[in-house]
């Protein structure tokens, strides 16, 4: 039997490869290279705001905290025609305060312009049918949810209360605030605050709301009150009715509701957490062995589910990391070989890393 018709032995030692979660392809994001988030990167000096953070979820907690210092609650949205979180940082340097809604899309376009990953997130109480008894007025909140490399996972964030919530140390998503909540486990969760703290408006946003009809009879009074309602379970109950990207979480314990401040609501319900919160910025690979009169080799191809993806890079044996494309060919030598692969993003964001070892011996026929 000729030696270079027998197969050597590979086996594999570390299979640090991540498996995939959903369809990152359904996750609405802003684009980091689209002129507008361009333009905010850039002009509000974003990488600085980041800037010698030690880790990746370092640096969105210090993104989180340089949204909610740009202004106080308020309600100056009746005299600022704002669309984005560019818009919203250029008024509030006139002075304009803002609601939970306009803090969450300001620090999901500054992520995104900054290469993170971040979406948008409605939450609200169980009986939001406005107006609902005590819950007049005080029914809803807009929170953001960031994927976070450092804990493989989407993360939620209050830039508006400037805080996040995390069980046994680990930080929170929507979802999972909203487990705890219905199972009874709230005292297992913190609220991990900065500062700047939450500021209660006064007479003057209590005046700009008086220009509605709906809210004519607010004052400053109805605004500690409301948001004394707001803070009486640490906002936890708010987490009972989560809309992420157009989809409402349902089961059998909170059902659809189909009226929201007034009017109708449609309905698009789903208890598939995959849909939710798939996997973002890993690879997984295939393999296929092949060998010849030179030796042996593992071809491996590499598929990401990275947003605003660029390129993969690898490192072989703990060498340096290189550039490489959608496949590589990998020669075994004897022994140990290590190989390692990330993804990166447009605007240099590397991603999460996988990791494979396989232990390599050349064919021994003996008869």
């Amino acid at each position: 039997m000729q030696l270079d018709k027998v197969p050597g032995e590979f086996r594999v030692i570390r299979w640090g490869v991540r498996s995939f979660r959903g369809d990152y392809r359904g996750v609405a994001l802003g684009d980091p290279q689209g002129a507008r988030l361009q333009e905010l990167r850039k002009e509000f000096a974003l990488d600085d705001v980041i800037r010698g953070a030690g880790s990746e979820f370092a640096a969105l907690l210090a993104l989180k905290r340089w949204v909610r210092s740009r202004w106080n609650h308020g309600y100056d949205h009746y005299k600022f025609q704002v669309d984005d979180g560019l818009d919203m940082l250029r008024a509030a340097q006139k002075g304009a305060n803002f609601a939970c809604g306009y803090y969450a899309r300001t620090f999901v376009d500054c992520a995104c312009a900054l290469g993170f990953p971040a979406r948008m997130v409605s939450i609200s109480v169980e009986h939001c049918e406005f107006p609902r008894d005590y819950n007049y007025g005080n029914v809803g909140h807009a929170v953001a949810e960031v994927w976070c490399n450092d804990h493989e996972k989407w993360v939620l964030m209050d830039p508006d209360l400037n805080v996040y919530y995390s069980r046994g140390g680990v930080p929170l998503s929507a979802l999972e605030i909203r487990e705890a909540w219905l199972s009874g486990c709230a005292d297992e969760v913190e609220v991990v605050a900065d500062e700047p703290g939450f500021v209660i408006p006064g007479e003057d946003q209590a005046e700009v709301l008086r220009g509605d009809p709906l809210y004519a009879h607010f004052t400053a009074q109805t605004l500690v009150h409301l948001f004394e309602r707001f803070n009486r379970h640490r906002n936890l109950d708010y987490y009972v009715r989560i809309n992420v990207g157009g989809w409402d979480w349902v089961d059998e314990r909170v059902l659809p509701t189909f009226v929201h401040h007034f009017a109708p609501r449609a309905a698009r319900p789903t208890g598939n957490a995959d849909e939710l919160y798939p996997s973002l910025n890993m690879v997984r690979l295939q393999l296929e062995p092949r060998w010849d009169e030179e030796g042996a080799e593992l071809l491996v191809r590499f598929e990401h589910c990275m947003p605003w993806f660029c390129h993969f890079e690898l490192s072989v044996d703990g060498g340096p990391w290189q550039r490489c494309g959608e496949s590589y060919t990998w020669r075994m030598h004897e022994g140990v070989n290590r190989l390692a692969v990330r993804p990166v993003n447009v605007c240099g964001r590397v991603g999460i890393t996988s990791e494979l070892a396989v232990a390599y011996a050349s064919p021994q026929v003996r008869w």
